[in-house]
């Protein structure tokens, strides 16, 4: 919990970040499209916690633990820390004992920090490489990525092709659409040059609730 606070103010300052479904509510509600054409995409990292490479994660973590103003604790120190943490994962299962030797185990205090800045340094590298159209929005909760644009379909393929390939161990799954798509549990959709939103029910909702009065 330590490394958390330490990294979560860092999350906080990622130019994709996605705080929860309120924030997203405000962020579609100030979005305007730039163009003709209006397209919405989500995007959905495969089993990210499981496969960030331990390496390549802490140099992530060392990038951004280098850009504080005030280094106390010292990067070194919060660094060997984290690699405790993503290194001394045992459990058992059916009477036999493992060891996780890659990514950080699931229900880890720092693991959606970690999960966070890793993938915020990704995709740093990325737009500061990437030449082609970029869309006009693009966020980020955790895995789940959202974004708006005024690009064609085609620039908007190649940009989520090229994204799909950036990273070995970054694969996403991917929705694009001109009228609707689900966010978290937001459906967002366009309307006129801008993006409006409803509740997001998904196909398996009972819509069964409980009394108000019920104990």
């Amino acid at each position: 919990s330590y490394l958390d606070k330490i990294m979560a103010p860092i999350v906080r300052s990622l130019p994709s970040y996605v705080k929860d479904s309120q924030h997203a509510l405000q962020i579609f509600r100030d979005f305007n499209f730039l163009g003709e054409d209006k397209l919405i995409f989500t995007m959905d990292i495969t089993s990210l916690y499981t496969v960030i490479p331990n390496g390549e994660g802490l140099l992530a973590l060392k990038h951004f633990f280098d850009l504080r103003t005030v280094k106390e604790p010292s990067s070194e120190t919060l660094l060997r820390l984290a690699e405790l943490v993503l290194t001394l994962n045992c459990f058992s299962f059916a009477d036999s004992y493992y060891k996780q030797i890659n990514g950080v185990a699931m229900g880890t205090k720092m693991g959606p920090s970690y999960a966070n800045l890793f993938v915020g340094y990704i995709e740093h590298q990325f737009f500061n490489q990437y030449n082609g159209p970029k869309p006009d929005l693009y966020r980020r909760y955790i895995d789940d990525c959202v974004g708006a644009t005024s690009s064609t379909r085609e620039e908007l393929n190649q940009f989520i092709t090229a994204v799909n390939s950036f990273h070995p161990a970054l694969k996403y799954t991917w929705e694009i659409s001109d009228t609707s798509l689900a966010f978290l549990d937001i459906k967002v959709s366009v309307e006129g040059n801008g993006l409006c939103t409803s509740v997001h029910y998904k196909p398996t909702d009972s819509h069964s609730y409980l009394l108000y009065s019920s104990s």
